[in-house]
């Protein structure tokens, strides 16, 4: 029996590759990936291209074999709905079983007729939040999905902590409206850049998490020169990680997180570093990991002032529980 993991891993984005690690740690053995370009993991990892596995998934599955349609928020387009049923169909046809593991459902409304049949023809479900169990309930996709947390809050290989000598603070802001919205993007450099001009005494880190191949307008790595700019030098533009494992050593050198990316928020989690959602509120996956973890939660459409008053407050706990420890 083989094991197929099929996400979105290797476009580039170091919180997909954050998954597929877990998720390998999960599934040892004779486990085949199914990526779209080379996973950015410390040991090298054989993969199948996704684009030659959905043209034809039986000429990879066999009977008894397992497709795992493993992390993530998977449902991001019609489109992309639309292949994963059909490879869980030819799966079935040869006699391969197929299941969904540690997904969010946010999004199952971009194509809810082949996200319905995805999870007919899955013998198990499991999602990481409860809110992603509710609306597949609310909405009739299915009453069989049960709760498991994301894969990155299951991590086993992480770095211990070793915080820096001075408090560090890393940060990434959501890269689409950051991207899209020049008045979103003004009003996020202006937050975090009183932030790091307010606190003279605190290093502030924007962590980049994607430096994607196929979607240009996610790519965050590119935002750390804003942030420079906008805080006159004081926030690093860290550079961007090799593999998810230099990433996680990143992470370690930090006595706080904020902002809006959402590995950002798991990850921190699973190290134990305390962290805070800062982005805009609503019924989608920040939302859910913040409520669901108790987070603080600072709303991005408040003033920027009522905002850095927020953010103050929570760096200031920071400080005061690492200082003490």
């Amino acid at each position: 029996m083989t094991v197929f993991l099929y996400g979105a891993y290797g476009t580039g984005n170091l919180g997909d590759d954050i998954l597929l690690k877990s998720a390998l740690e999960s599934h040892p053995g004779d486990t085949r990936v199914i990526a779209y370009g080379r996973p950015f993991l410390k040991h090298p990892q054989d993969w199948i291209d996704h684009d030659a596995f959905i043209a034809d998934p039986k000429a990879w599955l066999s009977q008894g074999d397992r497709l795992i349609f493993a992390g993530g928020g998977l449902f991001w387009a019609a489109s992309h709905a639309d292949v994963m049923r059909n490879c869980a169909r030819a799966a079935r046809e040869v006699g391969a079983d197929v299941s969904i593991e540690r997904i969010g459902s946010q999004g199952y409304h971009m194509n809810e007729e082949a996200v319905k049949e995805l999870m007919s023809l899955s013998s198990s479900i499991t999602v990481r939040d409860e809110h992603s169990a509710q609306i597949l309930r609310e909405a009739g996709m299915t009453d069989r999905a049960r709760y498991e947390p994301d894969f990155a809050l299951v991590m086993q290989d992480v770095p211990a902590l070793a915080p820096s000598e001075r408090c560090s603070i890393g940060f990434n802001h959501s890269a689409t409206p950051f991207f899209h919205d020049p008045e979103h993007r003004k009003k996020a450099l202006h937050i975090y850049g009183q932030l790091a001009l307010q606190n003279p005494d605190v290093d502030f880190f924007h962590i980049p998490h994607t430096r994607h191949f196929r979607v240009m307008s996610q790519n965050d790595v590119v935002f750390g020169e804003y942030f420079w700019n906008a805080s006159g030098g004081r926030i690093e533009n860290v550079r961007f990680p090799d593999t998810v494992e230099e990433l996680l050593g990143v992470y370690a050198r930090m006595w706080g997180t904020m902002g809006w990316r959402y590995h950002l928020l798991a990850t921190s989690l699973r190290m134990g570093i305390p962290t805070a959602f800062l982005g805009q509120m609503g019924g989608h996956k920040y939302g859910a990991i913040s409520r669901e973890h108790n987070l603080p939660q600072i709303d991005f459409d408040l003033t920027t002032g009522a905002i850095i008053g927020s953010a103050n407050r929570f760096i200031d706990r920071v400080r005061q529980t690492r200082g003490g420890a």
